[in-house]
């Protein structure tokens, strides 16, 4: 069997995204487009969560950065301070209940404010989320793009049984 070249194969896939036929080349420039947004966006993360701390110090809440993978870099954290009435640290939205509550509690000179740095933080995390999204859909699909080319070149690993079907 012939290797088919990738740039051929995926000839008959259109990703909108980028705007025509899905090539390997256009994959890893759009992946280094990629990588600069994110950077982007985490100095522009580190910025806010900078700004809110110098302008709220001693806060119920504060941006912070987040670093599990659920593509919602930067959120609010409760304060555990005693004066707070907390004895946690709770990740919320300020649109939400629990946001709204502290809310209520912010001077409502603040709030505004808040409001801001908050349509900043969800832009911001949008942003960062549908990057980060495409991302690892780029990088999976070459991964497997490369992975093919190995199947092809050396076959089959050898762990893999030839009896086994894959039904369990």
């Amino acid at each position: 069997m012939t290797p088919q070249s990738d740039e051929a194969a995926a000839a008959v896939f259109d990703v909108l995204p980028l705007k025509g036929p899905l090539r390997v080349r256009e994959a890893r420039q759009r992946i280094a487009a990629i990588e600069q947004i994110i950077r982007n966006g985490e100095t522009e993360g580190t910025k806010l969560c900078e700004a809110f701390q110098a302008q709220f110090p001693k806060a119920p809440a504060k941006i912070v950065r987040y670093n599990d993978r659920s593509l919602t870099f930067y959120r609010w954290r409760q304060s555990s301070a005693r004066r707070w009435g907390t004895n946690k640290t709770t990740a919320i939205n300020l649109t939400g209940d629990a946001g709204q509550a502290l809310l209520a509690r912010v001077p409502e000179s603040a709030r505004r404010h808040w409001l801001n740095y908050e349509r900043r933080r969800v832009y911001l995390n949008m942003r960062l989320s549908i990057a980060t999204y495409e991302l690892y859909r780029l990088q999976d699909w070459l991964d497997a793009l490369d992975t093919i080319k190995v199947m092809e070149r050396d076959g089959l690993p050898a762990r893999v049984s030839g009896n086994d079907n894959g039904s369990g």
